[in-house]
């Protein structure tokens, strides 16, 4: 069981900086291209999320991240895909 434990609080800490990081950029309003690839990063964060909340049976962190990772996939489709006008 220690070992899952383990695991739980390394998966933690990598969504925690690639959750901190991703929002630096978007708070820098920076170059669309690189704002795109920080939503791509926000998504692989919230679905480590998503696996923390499985192990540790934190549903209501599995929903809200479920929605966050929906947002996210809609924020790579406005940054990375769409080529409308903004």
């Amino acid at each position: 069981m220690r070992s899952a434990s383990v695991m739980a609080d390394i998966l933690r800490w990598a969504a925690s900086v690639s959750t901190i990081g991703a929002g630096l950029i978007l708070a820098a309003r920076v170059r669309p291209r690189i704002t795109g690839c920080a939503f791509v990063v926000l998504s692989g964060a919230s679905i480590i999320w998503i696996v923390i909340g499985y192990l540790t049976a934190e549903y209501a962190l599995m929903v809200q991240n479920v929605v966050v990772t929906l947002i996210n996939l809609f924020g790579i489709y406005r940054w990375l895909i769409w080529k409308g006008k903004v």
